[in-house]
């Protein structure tokens, strides 16, 4: 039986059930992007970052959070996106798999939830884009890029 993307086959019921995902909507200079609200622990206002010497490029710093020490990784130069000379107004606090980081962004806009048949399989064969984006959702007047949070984070043990 052909299911289509992002639909599931209940077997005790006989139907199709899509499935939907909460995500946070933030923005990098004017790209419009989104990670699973769930990664996401908190947003705060951003706190000036320590250089660490030695650390790979994407690694801006890290912050003093509350006690916590929390490495900074910069998107906006994973993703290769122009930002100019702004500096990012918050930064976005990440958990996964126990681990804390944190995304300098240019402001957060929404959680909202989307059927995941409404995501848009990227189509882009560009190595900045490679297996970090899950999909592209068209809302409104804007294209969001739906982020793999999982395989941004580990962009370090690919290229170190």
């Amino acid at each position: 039986m052909w299911i289509p993307q992002g639909w599931l086959h209940d077997t005790k019921e006989g139907i199709l059930v899509n499935e939907s995902v909460e995500l946070l909507e933030f923005k990098i200079g004017k790209q419009s992007l989104a990670f699973d609200v769930d990664a996401v622990e908190m947003v705060i206002e951003a706190p000036e970052t320590t250089v660490v010497p030695g650390a790979p490029d994407f690694v801006r710093g890290v912050i003093n959070l509350r006690g916590r020490i929390v490495t900074v990784i910069d998107l906006a130069m994973i993703l290769e996106l122009d930002i100019g000379d702004r500096e990012p107004d918050q930064v976005l606090v990440l958990k996964v798999d126990g681990e804390e980081y944190g995304i300098p962004v240019h402001g957060v806009d929404e959680v909202f939830t989307i059927e995941t048949s409404d995501i848009e399989t990227p189509v882009s064969r560009s190595e900045k884009y490679v297996n970090k984006v899950k999909g592209i959702i068209k809302r409104e007047d804007r294209l969001i890029l739906y982020l793999d949070v999982n395989k941004i984070l580990n962009i370090g043990e690919k290229e170190g």
